[in-house]
C-alpha cells in the first residue's frame, strides 16, 4: 500500500539558488521539447521517425542524450528529474490524443502549452527508490548532475518534524516543490496496510448544500458536517482581486524575444493584482484540503462502512449566486474523492447508497409521498404514520437502511433505525469542534 508524506524542507541560501536552477533548466527542457513538437504538429514538416518521437510514450525523452550533447548545462541535472520532465509533456499530449478521441473522461484536454517559470516552479521528481535521494533522520541529501569537471554535485535540506519515522519506511520516490515561497518534499511512501476489522460500524451520510453531509450511524447517533466558513471568505476576496485585477490594462506594451516573437507585458498593476490572486487561490486550495482530509480522516477511524449519497450539483438554484455557489463552490463531489481515498489507505470501506425519493419516503413506514418536497422544508410530518422527520435526517435514516441491506445486517429486511443523540462537526481553522444538541 502506498500513501504520500508531505512535509516542508528548508535549505540554505546557496542550495536554494541551486534548486531554483535546477527547476529552470527542467522548464526550459520542457518548453524545447514542445517546441519541437509544435513544429512537427502545425507545419506537417515531421518524418516519420519524427511523428513517433513525439507521439510514442518515450519518444521525447530518448531525445535527451543528444540534447545533452548539444546543451552541456543540462548535464548539471540528475537524469531522474530531466527524462520526468520529458514524460511530463509526452502525458499531456497522450491525454490530448484521447480527449479527441472520446476516450478520456473528464473536461477535453488541448494540446500542452509553454510554462512559464515565474509563474509556476517546476518540480524536481525522483521516480526511483534509493536512487538521487537519501534520508537520514531529519537530514535530505539530493544528487544533482555534473559540473564541467565531473565532479558530482549535491544539497542537503533540513525536514520538518514529521509523524513517522521516514528510515523505517520504503520511499518509493520524492517530488520537490515550491509554493509559496517555501520548499516542500513530497514522499510515496509503501506501507503495510492496516489489519481489516470487521465490518459492523456503519454511517450513511446524506449530501447537500445547507451543509456539507448529514449522517446518521447504526448506533443512532446523528451527525451534521457543517459546511467550511473560509469559503465564502475566500470567494469574496477573490472575486475582489478579479475586480482589480480586470480595471488594469491587461496588454501594456508590446515586446520582442530573443527568438522574434513578439507578446504583450501586462502593467506592473495588472500583475501585482494577478499575484494577490494567485495567493488567495492557493490558500483556499490549501484550506479546502486541510478540511476534507481532516474529516476524512476523523470517519475513517471510527467508522468501518461510510456510504454517502449519489448527489452530484447539476446546475438549479434560484437565482445567479446560489447557482455559483452551488456548482462552483460546493465540496460534495471532492469530500467523496478524499473519502475513498483516505478509506482505501485506512482499510475501511466507503461507497455510494442510491438517494433517488429518499428524502420524500418516510423511513418508518415507507410511505411515499406524491409531490417532491420544496428546499425550504426542512420538516415535515408523514401523513401515513404521523411521525415528525428532519429533512436530511430522514433521507440518512434511509441511506443507512440500504446500506444495512447491503451488507446483509441481521434483521436489515425490517429494522428501523431511531435517532438517540445528534452532534454538530465543524472545523475551527486548526482543527475538528464539535457541539451537540443540532
Amino acid at each position: 500500500m502506498e500513501c504520500a508524506f508531505k512535509t516542508k524542507l528548508t535549505f540554505s541560501e546557496t542550495d536554494s539558488a541551486i534548486i531554483d536552477g535546477q527547476s529552470r533548466i527542467l522548464n526550459w527542457t520542457y518548453n524545447h521539447l514542445l517546441e519541437f513538437a509544435n513544429k512537427v504538429k502545425m507545419t506537417n514538416e515531421g518524418t516519420e521517425k519524427d511523428l513517433k518521437t513525439v507521439f510514442s510514450k518515450r519518444g521525447l525523452r530518448n531525445q535527451l542524450p543528444e540534447l545533452k550533447i548539444k546543451y552541456s548545462f543540462l548535464k548539471s541535472v540528475h537524469s531522474s528529474p530531466l527524462k520526468n520532465a520529458a514524460l511530463r509533456l509526452s502525458e499531456g499530449i497522450e491525454a490530448y490524443q484521447k480527449s479527441r478521441k472520446g476516450k478520456r473522461k473528464g473536461k477535453p484536454m488541448g494540446w500542452p502549452k509553454y510554462r512559464k517559470w515565474s509563474e509556476k516552479y517546476f518540480s524536481l521528481l525522483y521516480d526511483e527508490p534509493k536512487k538521487g535521494f537519501k534520508v537520514s533522520g531529519q537530514k535530505l541529501s539530493l544528487s544533482l548532475g555534473t559540473n564541467n569537471d565531473g565532479k558530482r554535485l549535491k544539497v542537503v535540506g533540513e525536514l520538518e518534524t514529521s509523524p513517522f519515522s521516514l528510515d523505517n519506511q520504503e520511499i518509493r520516490n520524492l517530488r520537490i516543490k515550491k509554493d509559496m515561497g517555501e520548499y516542500f518534499a513530497i514522499f510515496t511512501v509503501k506501507r503495510s496496510p492496516p489489519a481489516k476489522k470487521s465490518q459492523t460500524r456503519i454511517i450513511a451520510f446524506d449530501p447537500n448544500h445547507k451543509n456539507l453531509a448529514y449522517g446518521v450511524d447504526i448506533d443512532g447517533m446523528a451527525i451534521e458536517i457543517e459546511n467550511p466558513w473560509f469559503l465564502k471568505t475566500r470567494q469574496k476576496r477573490i472575486d475582489l482581486l478579479k475586480a482589480k485585477r480586470d480595471k488594469c490594462k491587461r496588454r501594456s506594451q508590446l515586446l520582442e524575444s530573443q527568438s522574434g516573437k513578439k507578446y504583450w507585458r501586462p502593467s506592473r498593476r495588472w500583475l501585482f493584482f494577478n499575484k494577490k490572486l494567485e495567493m488567495e487561490y492557493a490558500k483556499r486550495r490549501d484550506q479546502t484540503k486541510q478540511f476534507l482530509f481532516t474529516f476524512s480522516h476523523h470517519l475513517c477511524r471510527y467508522y468501518d462502512v461510510i456510504s454517502v449519497g449519489d448527489y452530484t450539483p447539476r446546475g438549479g438554484g434560484i437565482n445567479r449566486g446560489m447557482r455559483r455557489a452551488m456548482n462552483n463552490e460546493s465540496l460534495i463531489g471532492r469530500f467523496k474523492l478524499t473519502l475513498g481515498w483516505v478509506a482505501q489507505k485506512s482499510g475501511k470501506y466507503a461507497d455510494e447508497w442510491q438517494e433517488r425519493n429518499s428524502t420524500k419516503t418516510c423511513h418508518r413506514c415507507q410511505k411515499k409521498l406524491e409531490e417532491s418536497l420544496p428546499p425550504k422544508i426542512r420538516e415535515w410530518d408523514c401523513p401515513n404514520c404521523h411521525f415528525h422527520h428532519i429533512r436530511d435526517e430522514n433521507a440518512a435514516l434511509n441511506g443507512l437502511l440500504q446500506v444495512s441491506q447491503k451488507f446483509k445486517l441481521p434483521c436489515s429486511g425490517h429494522r428501523s433505525f431511531e435517532v438517540n443523540d445528534r452532534w454538530a462537526l465543524y472545523f475551527d481553522g486548526l482543527g475538528l469542534a464539535c457541539r451537540s444538541g443540532v
